[in-house]
C-alpha cells in the first residue's frame, strides 16, 4: 500500500472528493502520522484566509528561496574555506615530508648507462712548454 499523501490527495480528502476506501485510507495515515495531521491543518488554515491557495504556495517558495540566498551568505561559507584550504596545506606538507625523508633515502633505480670516458694524455713540447692534446683541441674546435 501508498502510504504517503500528496498535496492534490489532502485537498481532495478536504474538499470530500474522494471515494469511501481513499476516504479511510487518508485519514489512517493522518492518524498514524503527524506530518500528515499538520499538513492538512495548515491547508485548511490556508483556506481560512482570504488569499487563494496558488498565491499562498507561490509566496511561501519566494520566501523560502529568499532565506536560501540569505543563509548562503560569506560569512557561512568562510569555515567551508578554511577547511579546504587547510586540507591542501596539510597534503602538500605530508607530500614534501614524504619526498624529503624517504624518497631520498630510497634513490630510483637508475638504468645502465654506458659512460664513455676519454682519456686525455697531454703531451708537451720542448720548444714550447705548451700542451698539445690542448692546442689540438682547439684546432678541432675552431674548424
Amino acid at each position: 500500500m501508498n502510504d504517503q499523501l500528496s498535496f492534490d490527495d489532502l485537498r481532495a480528502y478536504q474538499a470530500g472528493r474522494l471515494s469511501g476506501p481513499a476516504q479511510h485510507r487518508v485519514e489512517r495515515i493522518i492518524l498514524e502520522d503527524p506530518f500528515y495531521a499538520d499538513a492538512l491543518a495548515g491547508l485548511e488554515a490556508m483556506q481560512q484566509t482570504a488569499t487563494p491557495t496558488a498565491e499562498q504556495l507561490a509566496s511561501l517558495r519566494d520566501a523560502l528561496q529568499d532565506r536560501i540566498h540569505e543563509s548562503a551568505t560569506k560569512k557561512r561559507l568562510w569555515p567551508l574555506w578554511i577547511a579546504t584550504t587547510t586540507a591542501a596545506i596539510l597534503f602538500m606538507l605530508a607530500m614534501a615530508i614524504y619526498f624529503i625523508f624517504f624518497v631520498a633515502k630510497h634513490p630510483a633505480r637508475s638504468k645502465s648507462v654506458t659512460k664513455h670516458r676519454t682519456t686525455l694524455r697531454i703531451e708537451t713540447t720542448r720548444s714550447m712548454n705548451q700542451p698539445t692534446a690542448l692546442v689540438r683541441r682547439q684546432n678541432e674546435l675552431n674548424g
